[in-house]
């Protein structure tokens, strides 16, 4: 497990773009894009919702999330404008993930994962989290992982919604995760950022 600092003072979600990890800070409500091996700050967009959560990468641009509002936003990554946005009408929205096609909302209120359609917003599927509240989401192409800063858990969960295993987080507040293509990554409360190597 290899370690590095976020320069977030209120670290929240986390998404990898290919080349470098974007942190969402919620002390100043600003999405930070970090060298993941060292954490250094390489540039900052504002957030355009206010209360910023989730942040997930799309291929080509970056969507927030808001635990304030039932908002989800498309970004443009390199200038920071916005793309577009649309209202999921009610939801405490604490993590996002954007994969095949599909967007990933994890809704506190309910305690559920919702899959979105990023073009009508509209929900096509859903499935109960298995931990109190999910505070960071993402899929790695077979399965959910999902953190919870409540229990000091990462759940892994098949894409149809079972529990499949649980670890104890690295950290004491685990919030955003993302994964590159071969490992996962956990923020934590801390400003730490954790890479873990989790086999399948």
């Amino acid at each position: 497990m290899a370690t590095i600092s976020t320069p977030a003072d209120a670290p929240r979600g986390l998404t990898w773009d290919g080349s470098t990890l974007w942190n969402v800070d919620a002390s100043t409500n600003s999405l930070l894009s970090l060298n993941s091996l060292n954490g250094s700050l390489l540039r900052s967009l504002p957030s355009p919702l206010p209360d910023a959560s989730g942040v997930a990468y799309d291929g080509r641009d970056l969507w927030v999330c808001s635990r304030s509002g039932a908002t989800v936003a498309k970004v443009n990554l390199l200038n920071g404008d916005t793309l577009k946005s649309f209202n999921l009408q009610r939801g405490v929205f604490t993590a996002l993930d954007f994969k095949e096609g599909a967007l990933w909302l994890a809704e506190a209120q309910s305690n559920k994962i919702m899959r979105v359609d990023p073009e009508t917003g509209e929900m096509t599927e859903v499935f109960v989290n298995p931990g109190t509240r999910a505070d960071g989401l993402v899929f790695d192409g077979q399965s959910f992982w999902l953190s919870d800063a409540s229990t000091l858990t990462i759940y892994q969960v098949a894409s149809g919604g079972s529990l499949e295993r649980t670890f104890l987080s690295p950290g004491p507040s685990p919030q955003g995760l993302t994964h590159d293509g071969l490992d996962l990554w956990n923020v934590d409360g801390n400003q730490k950022i954790y890479r873990l190597r989790l086999s399948h």
